[in-house]
């Protein structure tokens, strides 16, 4: 799985082309749960396996399945398409239509998301189901623990740090709501703003911000990760405010609960 900042990747724009197959797979991959037809997740599969998007995303493979378990109407109507499919497809077919024991029944959904990857999965459920509940563990990875600040505190005062910020450098920061200062003369680093520095850091980094990124780069993979979820979970839940009302719903019922700073931002 990719620990980039992206997420949601199977979702794509719903917009009309020249190509049927094209706009019924953007119309399922925007939601099956809004509009079904039997007919229409068969054009988009037929789309997808012509074009091997199962190989290029594996949630792609994994929605179907799940529609073809939630749905039984899907499955018939695959299963009848099935017999004269090409054979080139007929792999597929069976991926789909008998998928393995760890596949059925959503087993494969991850207690708790530990890469973007991982969040994609849980946004194909959504989009399938039109349910909420697998939309909470995406929302839990905003509450975890904000271990930018730790990591900065850690590295600006330590005698052998990898991170070295001038004074210029230090003060960028702030643009971004990372507040560096010392609560002494001689005393250590820390960061003094308040909110989530995971998140304040993401942002520099999806703008380009060269300072950020240096403070991104610098840290280890482990890290880098926990910081990736966090900005993918807030953009993705962000994103699917303005296109799903039921999460539109969701996030400001979120931001009203206790819990991680990003949630404050849910609506913005």
């Amino acid at each position: 799985m990719s620990d980039d900042c992206s997420s949601n990747e199977i979702a794509s724009e719903n917009t009309e082309t020249e190509d049927p197959g094209a706009d019924a797979f953007a119309q399922v991959a925007s939601g099956v749960y809004r509009s079904f037809s039997a007919e229409l997740v068969w054009v988009a599969l037929e789309y997808a396996m012509e074009h091997q998007l199962f190989l290029r995303n594996p949630a792609v493979m994994l929605t179907f399945v799940r529609i073809a378990e939630v749905y039984p109407a899907a499955r018939e109507f695959l299963a009848e398409k099935r017999t004269s499919a090409k054979p080139l497809f007929q792999a597929q077919l069976k991926a789909v239509l008998e998928p393995a024991a760890e596949l059925r029944d959503a087993r494969f959904l991850p207690d708790s998301i530990q890469s973007p990857g991982e969040m994609d999965l849980c946004w194909a459920e959504f989009l399938v189901t039109g349910k909420t509940a697998v939309v909470e563990r995406i929302l839990e990875v905003l509450d975890r623990p904000d271990r930018t600040r730790d990591f900065l505190a850690a590295e600006l005062s330590g005698e052998s740090a990898a991170l070295v910020l001038s004074d210029a450098e230090k003060q960028e920061l702030q643009r971004y709501g990372i507040g560096l200062g010392k609560l002494s003369e001689g005393g250590a680093w820390a960061v003094m703003t308040p909110g989530d520095t995971d998140v304040f850091l993401l942002l520099g980094v999806k703008d380009q911000d060269p300072i950020c990124k240096k403070v991104f780069e610098a840290m280890d993979e482990a890290l880098r990760l926990h910081v990736a979820c966090k900005g993918a979970a807030l953009w993705s839940l962000q994103a699917n405010t303005a296109t799903h009302g039921t999460i539109r719903l969701f996030c400001e019922e979120a931001a009203k609960q206790p819990g991680g700073f990003g949630r404050s931002l849910l609506l913005q």
